[in-house]
């Protein structure tokens, strides 16, 4: 009995055997539809079970409406790779897609059939298809999809318009987005940082934040409670002091919104999926957070050049020139400061720019996309650097030629000039050359983020040596953060010294004279000296004061007094 069961098992595996090999024969491709699509051969039964190429022909007219509509430039590959796999003699099972070829598929297809009504197919479930392409399960990823023809700027250029984002980093965190043409992150995926280190980086932004905003408000105050206006460069300093008030009111409306609420977005093809924000626009919290960071922030660098180029002008001004002259241009100071990064901004918000970063969900430009962090943001920064820079440098080369005043004999009659003028133009120049240490740091900070952005996100190449995956550093980014405060307590406090000490003064009102317990010496009395022989000696005349007038004619005239002392005639 034993053998007669081990007989009969033989022989039907050997049936099998051969009904297998019987079956994938490989046959040339009849169906119409995907003729020339890469490969000539086929083998029935397909990857739906199809046995015959006619009935496979039948399913795929049914999709006909759906490559015509285009959702997908890879959906006509995908279908042939299910119902027409391809075949060769070197492989015993038919080559379909790959899961990545699937996903891409599926993402952008499924929407449009799901708003017909119709649900996706069993038999195209992503899951029945292998992960990769090995020597273990051959399969097609495809060519990849194709950039829409839509004007937003995508997430980057090589991994522009790819539906699943196969090739970022952990990409099962990422979803095609077809209306912006990016590749989105969900909400709450961790892809470059942890969550201890979003925590982290919450708590010290929110502290900073929250000392900016005082100090720069406090210094604000002060200048309006002194009302002292002074010269153009200090009017800059008070101004950038408010733009960096209202840059940290933007870190405090995203504290005390939240990372879900401002950074966040409901996903159009699924309401119930938050993704991180990618169109500020959508989101309110978003967009209000982008415009005080961004335009006050970059207000805030423009000011800073109206004040060096104003200390450059004060320095190069001859002294007889009133301070006046530099006010004249006031108006074009004022467009300039104010427009160019109104300019800026609302290039962004037509553009649908505005994105939040994983780090902290704070909504800016450029954290997503690499192109506009370099268009809107390092290359403004950097052009405001460098003309601050160009005009400290003019300044500071003038002064150190200027010649030192020889001092000359003194006079009774001369008095010394006061010093409260020199003392402001120094601490005007001080300031400015002390503004640019910080600025320069955080152009640094983003230059790196946009060198190493790509390498970041790119997911690491199967190969059989282990490699690394490079990581962003968390101290930059918190250095940035700390960089871009700095900016707003260092202005304020620079401004509210000086204006503090006035408004003190003007409340205490002026000092009594502290009594003295000693009593004061007495004064020396008071000697005349006459010298004879003087060679300044005047003779009186005997009728200067001896002439008789009538009564009428008679003037009282004081006599004058001469006295000679040292050498000198005093009158």
């Amino acid at each position: 009995m034993r053998c007669f069961v081990v007989l009969f098992l033989s022989v039907s595996l050997a049936f099998e055997t051969a009904a297998e090999a019987y079956v994938r024969t490989c046959e040339p491709i009849k169906v119409a539809m995907c003729k020339n699509i890469g490969y000539n051969q086929t083998g029935m039964p397909n990857l739906a079970r199809h046995t015959l190429q006619a009935d496979a022909d039948v399913t795929l007219q049914t999709f006909s409406p759906l490559v015509q509509y285009g959702c997908s430039s890879q959906l006509h590959l995908f279908l042939c790779a299910v119902y027409v796999p391809m075949c060769t003699d070197k492989v015993a099972l038919p080559i379909g897609p790959c899961r990545g070829l699937c996903e891409s598929v599926y993402t952008r297809c499924y929407p449009v059939l799901r708003g017909f009504g119709f649900p996706w197919p069993a038999e195209l479930d992503c899951s029945l298809f292998p992960a990769e392409n090995n020597h273990e399960h051959m399969c097609m990823e495809g060519p990849g999809e194709r950039a829409p023809p839509i004007g937003n700027i995508p997430l980057d250029a090589t991994n522009a318009g790819r539906g699943a984002c196969r090739r970022l980093l952990k990409p099962n965190n990422w979803v095609y987005v077809r209306g912006s043409g990016r590749c989105a992150q969900f909400c709450d995926a961790e892809v470059l940082w942890e969550a201890g280190e979003r925590k982290a980086a919450e708590v010290w932004l929110a502290t900073w934040a929250a000392l900016s905003f005082a100090c720069t408000l406090a210094a604000v105050g002060a200048q309006l409670a002194c009302g002292d206006r002074g010269g153009a460069g200090e009017r800059a300093l008070v101004l950038v002091a408010l733009c960096r008030c209202a840059a940290a009111a933007g870190w405090g409306v995203r504290a005390a919104a939240g990372r879900t609420a401002a950074g966040c977005a409901k996903d159009s093809t699924s309401p119930t999926r938050m993704l991180l924000a990618h169109d500020g626009l959508a989101n309110p919290n978003c967009a209000v957070v982008f415009l005080l960071l961004y335009y006050f922030g970059l207000a805030a660098s423009v000011w800073w050049v109206v004040a060096a180029g104003a200390w450059r002008a004060s320095v190069l001004r001859p002294p007889t020139t009133p301070a006046s002259r530099n006010d004249r241009h006031s108006s074009l100071l004022q467009l300039a400061a104010w427009g160019v990064p109104a300019a800026l901004a609302a290039a962004v918000l037509v553009t649908r720019d505005v994105d939040a970063d994983e780090l902290t969900g704070t909504c800016f430009v450029g954290n997503q996309s690499s192109k506009s962090l370099l268009a809107l943001v390092i290359i403004p920064e950097a052009i405001c650097l460098l003309l601050g820079s160009v005009f400290l440098a003019s300044g500071l080369r003038s002064v150190l030629r200027r010649p030192v005043p020889i001092p000359g004999p003194t006079s009774l009659l001369n008095t010394p000039a006061p010093a409260h003028q020199d003392q402001s133009l120094l601490r005007l120049g001080a300031f400015a050359a002390l503004y640019a240490v910080p600025s320069a740091c955080i152009l640094t900070t983003w230059i790196y983020e946009y060198i190493l952005r790509e390498d970041w996100l790119s997911a690491p190449v199967p190969s059989s040596e282990p490699s690394t995956q490079p990581r962003p550093s968390l101290w930059v980014f918190l250095f940035r953060i700390f960089a871009t405060q700095v900016l707003g307590v260092m202005v304020a406090i620079w401004i509210a010294t000086p204006r503090l000490k006035a408004l003190w003064r003007r409340i205490s009102g002026p000092r009594k004279p502290a009594l003295s317990k000693c009593p004061a010496p007495a004064p020396a009395p008071l000697t005349l000296q006459c010298y004879s022989t003087h060679s300044h000696s005047l003779t009186r005349h005997p009728q200067k004061y001896a002439t008789y007038r009538p009564p009428q004619q008679q003037s009282y005239r004081k006599p004058r007094h001469y006295h000679y002392s040292a050498g000198e005639t005093i009158l």
